[in-house]
């Protein structure tokens, strides 16, 4: 490894890294499921709007953070 990084440090940073993921997918999930049923099958169409683009960045910040997990196992499989 080129820096000061502990095996154990890119562990743990993987495990937060998972955690960021599954709650962005919770959030996304919940958006999604929830267009279109306020109760009376009615919403605002600024309101979907606006959730439908909240999963979308959400699906773009998952990215990165997949990427970033992937740079990190690279850099654990390296280190042995």
């Amino acid at each position: 490894m080129s820096d000061d990084t502990t095996p154990e440090q890119l562990r743990q940073e993987l495990k937060d890294i998972d955690v960021q993921i599954a709650e962005l997918r919770r959030e996304s999930g919940g958006v999604v499921s929830s267009v279109g049923s306020n109760g009376d099958g009615v919403e605002n169409s600024e309101d979907i709007a606006a959730g439908l683009t909240g999963v979308e960045e959400n699906d773009a910040v998952i990215e990165i953070l997949e990427q970033r997990r992937e740079a990190i196992q690279r850099r654990l499989g390296e280190s042995g």
